[in-house]
């Protein structure tokens, strides 16, 4: 088996689970909406800072799934971030997201764990793809 025909065995591999695993991120949300909008309506009653991407990201569908988790996600590790150019998102929202239980918070976490592993992969097939042109041209 030749240094080329691994290459391409990679790169079709790699492609498959690309799509099989954006699949699986799709149906994972799609089944844990409901809890996305309740925790969404929670925190929104609490008149907390809320980034204008997730108030937009949802009449775009599943293409900005992982846009409407990011912001919980962050909130979650901790990340300081800005809510105007001016003005840090407050504390509360922090303390709100990071005191949820791991039923509210969990399966928010592990979605954004399958979407950076979907990120490393699609790197992988694009190291492929330019070691293949690179070599093969």
């Amino acid at each position: 088996m030749s240094f080329e025909s691994i290459l391409l065995f990679m790169m079709v591999f790699l492609f498959i689970v690309l799509v099989m695993l954006n699949v699986f991120n799709i149906i994972f949300f799609k089944r844990n909406q409901d809890k996305y909008n309740c925790l969404l309506a929670e925190y929104c009653q609490q008149g907390l800072d809320l980034d204008l991407i997730t108030k937009v990201a949802f009449h775009f569908g599943h293409f900005v799934d992982l846009q409407k988790i990011l912001w919980f996600v962050l909130l979650h590790k901790g990340v300081k971030m800005k809510y105007t150019q001016e003005r840090c998102v407050r504390p509360e929202a922090y303390q709100f997201v990071q005191s949820l239980p791991e039923e509210k918070i969990g399966w928010i976490l592990k979605l954004y764990r399958l979407y950076m592993l979907g990120f490393a992969i699609m790197i992988f097939l694009l190291l492929d793809i330019l070691i293949l042109l690179y070599f093969y041209k």
